[in-house]
């Protein structure tokens, strides 16, 4: 069974990001489905220690658990608001992490430091419209995803969210699915 890794950066459960799950989840109930919340998880961030360079994982446990479900994932999939042009910083933390993988790859010579091949879809919520920071966060998944074995290959993006004026588009989710999954012409 193929397994779906939710990453949520949103502290809000009612929020939009959180509704966007809600919506995805169905698609994916051939999979085995894991999910984190980035606020739940508190990650302590990257403190550059260089233990990663020799050793495999990270100095700091906290995030080994969720590290074994990014490894084991087929489905990764990022639904995250835009904070100060950025990601919130729980989800920034763990994206700063990857550390262990970068070094993996750069300084022990892991080719590719995870196995498992992944298909990446970010799912972003701005306030206002922020396209340009979304394009900015896509492109820094993008940018990590290529020595991470992974492919960036699906994003939705709803800017608004603030003054409630936004719709949840079905055809952009539909897309959002079929290119996630690597399914119809979106392939």
């Amino acid at each position: 069974m193929k397994k779906l890794l939710i990453i949520g950066g949103s502290p809000r459960p009612n929020g939009v990001s959180e509704e966007l799950i809600r919506q995805v989840k169905p698609y994916f109930i051939d999979c085995k489905i894991v999910e984190y919340n980035t606020y739940k998880l508190a990650p302590a961030p990257c403190t550059d220690c260089r233990f990663c360079e020799q050793h495999a994982g990270c100095a700091n446990k906290d995030l080994d658990i969720f590290f074994e479900d990014f490894e084991d994932a087929d489905y990764i999939a990022f639904f995250t608001p835009v904070y100060n042009n950025f990601f919130p910083a729980p989800l920034k933390a763990v994206i700063d992490r990857f550390q262990r993988y970068y070094s993996a790859r750069f300084k022990r010579g892991a080719k590719p430091p995870i196995a498992k091949p992944k298909r990446v879809g970010v799912v972003i919520v701005s306030g206002s419209n922020a396209r340009q920071c979304a394009d900015y966060m896509t492109a820094t998944l993008r940018q990590s995803f290529t020595v991470l074995n992974g492919e960036v290959t699906a994003r939705y993006y709803i800017p608004g969210t603030d003054r409630g004026q936004y719709t949840f588009n079905n055809i952009e989710l539909q897309k959002f699915i079929h290119q996630l999954r690597g399914e119809g012409a979106g392939r």
